[in-house]
This record gives C-alpha cells, sequence and structure tokens, in this order.
C-alpha cells in the first residue's frame, strides 16, 4: 500500500509511476496536507501517517478511502495532484 503525501508533483510522480506500473497494488492512501515527508513532526502528520500503517499491517480497513484508485491513477498523474 504507497501512502502518497501531498508535496510537490516531481516528488509524487514516482509514486504514481508505480501505481500505474503494478497492477498488484490494491490500495493506496493520499495524505493532503501532508509535506514531503510523512513524519516530520508538524501538526498531525506523525500521527497520521502511524494511524495509516498501523491499519495496514493490522490488515485493518484504512482510515482514509482508497485513492487514487487503479481508475482514478491516470487524470491523478494527468493533474499532478
Amino acid at each position: 500500500m504507497p501512502m502518497i503525501a501531498e508535496c510537490s508533483s516531481q516528488v509524487r510522480q514516482w509514486a504514481t509511476a508505480v501505481l500505474e506500473a503494478d497492477p498488484a497494488i490494491q490500495s493506496t492512501q493520499y495524505m493532503p496536507g501532508v509535506g514531503h515527508h510523512m513524519g516530520n513532526g508538524l501538526d498531525d502528520n506523525d500521527d497520521r501517517a502511524a494511524v495509516v500503517i498501523t491499519a495496514f499491517l493490522r490488515d485493518a480497513p484504512a482510515p482514509l478511502p482508497n485513492s487514487p484508485t487503479r481508475e482514478e491513477i491516470p487524470a491523478f498523474a494527468r493533474d499532478h495532484r
């Protein structure tokens, strides 16, 4: 499960390329409001990242919607979200 931070589109492009290339990826967590580093100590970024990672490790439902979905990946990449 890739976690994609809302940082520069250049950094996100590698994650989007992985999503496009690997059909085995079943879920993605896009973390709006989180910068270049998920664990950066700013605001609640550390806690938000920890909740997503913990849910994944426990095979529990993700706290955020699966985004971008397989169908949304081309638009996500094109719009440099």
